[in-house]
């Protein structure tokens, strides 16, 4: 077995157990989002049948849950991010081979080659951007979370955790899905430059076949 088939089956069973955890995110958000419904109609039918007044003092937990939205969009965010590095080493994404066989399967290469390194490009700017999310200068500061790390500055660090950005409705601290976030983009930009060196090397394989 080849340096390349070796890394491309790593890559294949690291996408894979990514996609496969992302996938929880959906079952979680499917499960509340359910589970909110069900939750929404016994209350009603409780209000209709013994008054909302008296639900609400026996019954003061059957309700729905509060902040479903931004839970089902935690779960289906998570899963959308796992899931881009093996669509990505898939090659999932979607395309339009209309003109494919008028081409010819030298130029049609050349078109993937070009793909990769687009979405290559695409997922590096992302995890660029999630980096400043990330390591942003709080409001009024003049120091990059990033310096206060290499100084060692643990105390203003907390206190820049503590006074980060929180959802409106459940009042979650955003910084762990920037994190979450990140690492799913970083693993979709290592799998992106495979997917270059993968069409780079079938580009090269049809030159030599054709010689």
């Amino acid at each position: 077995m080849t340096t390349f088939d070796r890394t491309e089956h790593a890559m294949m069973r690291l996408t894979a157990g990514l996609a496969l955890l992302g996938s929880m995110g959906l079952i979680f958000a499917t499960i509340a989002t359910c589970l909110s419904i069900v939750l929404k109609l016994l209350r009603r039918t409780m209000d209709a049948l013994a008054g909302a007044s008296a639900t609400a003092e026996v019954l003061p937990w059957l309700r729905p849950i509060l902040g479903e939205e931004e839970l089902v969009a935690y779960g289906v965010g998570f899963a959308l991010f796992a899931a881009l590095p093996w669509v990505m080493i898939r090659k999932g994404h979607i395309r339009i081979d209309l003109c494919e066989p008028v081409f010819g399967k030298h130029f049609n290469k050349v078109l993937d080659f070009m793909g990769d390194v687009l979405l290559a490009t695409i997922a590096y700017h992302i995890l660029t951007r999630q980096w400043f999310l990330i390591f942003k200068k709080a409001r009024g500061s003049e120091e990059p979370l990033g310096e206060l790390l290499v100084k060692g500055d643990l105390a203003e660090i907390a206190d820049r955790v503590r006074s980060s950005q929180e959802s409106q409705i459940l009042g979650v601290p955003l910084w762990p899905t920037y994190v979450v976030a990140e690492f799913c983009i970083l693993i979709f930009f290592i799998v992106a430059l495979f997917c270059v060196w993968r069409s780079l090397r079938a580009l090269f394989d049809s030159r030599s076949a054709e010689v």
